[in-house]
């Protein structure tokens, strides 16, 4: 009886401390929707076109040590561009590794990320010789490749449209350019930056998709309350365009044109993981999964959707937690507890706790999975970006401190790939 008694007086101490925690007023985080229940499509089973294979595994890492999260990858000629930690765009020509650009401020260590810069999003212009850039902190940049001159587009301080609450982009993500010129990108959520991607990933979704009109230089908003809006494909003829919802498992389609202009539809969903970067071509879509999710490795994002007071609970405890660091350091810069809130609050401690595998899925222009590769020996790393090209997949990762590359399971009939994401060159 004595060990029943105390249990029980344990587990009503905890009921009244989650119940405080929950409905305290005024405790963080602020979130722009309310914590509510939502449904997410569990991960398809691996199997048909999902069937894993090694096709990843023995990856090439090429200049390891040299490049620090090369986020997203476009090519033209024999160059890579790419993003990496630090804040820093760079040229990857052979083994040549060749500064570009900078958006963000001068900066020492990579917990000073929001200081910075961490350019997320890249893409060649149509109309010049012009770098397009979304940084997640310093929003949507122009770069002149022939002056190096920037040119800021889309401000973060500017507030932007939503279906129906206005407010800030806080993590510009991905970039689409049309043939018009006119840009397309996604702010992945409202609430927090990406130092702190774990509390976004237990809010409700506040992810945009944007349109921006270069000519009169302003962004229309196309969907709202995406579960964190990450990459960007458009349609070969640029009739619809889809978007990663990363945190749902899924892509969605939006209409450009046509009589379901306006419109949108689930275009994949139960991906067997968290959908990142997208690349399109002539035949369809590669589609890598940054993290790994299935019926016995569920999405951490997606766990408790059905449960908004375990989520809020989480969300007001880590902030907690957190709270103290984030007020010595403000009394007092120190670089112990900078590291400390990077750690609790950026993506990258998450993938502790991800499975091995990697993959990449193949998708059709229907909206059909119709192929996919796999790796279990981590050689590839988390992938967030696939470039292919002259017979080779370049694997970009958000965390990897190398380029990793696989032999193209098209090799020798790749589809004719649009300029705005990869040339058809010699690699680097």
């Amino acid at each position: 009886m004595g060990l029943l008694h105390a249990i029980g007086i344990r587990v009503m101490n905890f009921m009244v401390f989650f119940l405080i925690v929950i409905l305290l007023p005024g405790l963080p985080p602020r979130t722009t929707f309310p914590f509510k229940a939502f449904v997410v499509t569990p991960a398809k089973d691996l199997k048909g076109a999902l069937e894993p294979n090694q096709h990843l595994d023995g990856a090439e890492r090429l200049l390891e040590g040299r490049v620090y999260g090369p986020e997203c990858l476009i090519a033209r000629k024999n160059e890579i561009y790419t993003g990496i930690h630090g804040g820093e765009i760079i040229k990857l020509t052979a083994d040549h590794v060749t500064h570009v650009a900078k958006i963000g401020q001068p900066c020492e260590e990579i917990f000073e990320e929001a200081r910075c810069g961490r350019p997320l999003g890249l893409a060649f212009d149509t109309q010049g010789n012009n770098l397009i850039v979304a940084d997640a902190y310093y929003g949507i940049w122009l770069i002149d490749l022939n002056t190096n001159q920037k040119k800021l587009l889309v401000s973060p301080q500017q507030e932007q449209p939503g279906k129906d609450i206005p407010r800030e982009a806080k993590i510009f993500n991905t970039v689409a350019v049309d043939q018009k010129g006119d840009i397309y990108w996604t702010d992945s959520e409202s609430d927090f930056v990406l130092l702190d991607l774990v509390f976004g990933s237990l809010a409700n979704p506040s992810g945009r998709l944007f349109k921006y009109d270069r000519a009169n230089n302003v962004s229309k908003v196309l969907l709202d309350e995406l579960f964190f809006a990450n990459g960007l494909a458009l349609s070969p003829d640029e009739d619809f365009i889809v978007v990663a919802e990363t945190g749902a498992m899924r892509l969605t389609k939006y209409y450009l044109k046509g009589a379901k202009a306006g419109q949108s539809e689930v275009f994949v969903e139960g991906l067997p993981g968290l959908p990142d970067n997208l690349t399109p071509d002539a035949e369809g879509i590669w589609v890598p999964l940054v993290m790994a999710a299935d019926s016995e490795h569920p999405n951490g994002f997606n766990m408790f959707t059905n449960f908004p007071s375990i989520r809020l609970f989480l969300a007001r405890l880590l902030s907690l937690f957190e709270l103290p660091f984030r007020l010595i350091n403000n009394a007092f810069p120190n670089k112990l507890a900078q590291r400390f809130i990077h750690f609790i609050g950026h993506g990258e401690s998450m993938m502790l706790l991800s499975p091995k595998r990697s993959t990449i899925v193949r998708v059709d222009w229907n909206g059909n999975i119709v192929g996919s590769l796999h790796g279990t020996d981590k050689s590839s790393g988390a992938v967030s970006h696939v470039l292919e090209f002259n017979d080779y997949l370049y694997l970009g990762s958000p965390y990897n401190r190398f380029l990793a590359r696989v032999k193209s399971p098209r090799a020798g009939r790749q589809p004719e790939v649009k300029v705005r994401n990869v040339s058809k060159s010699k690699p680097a």
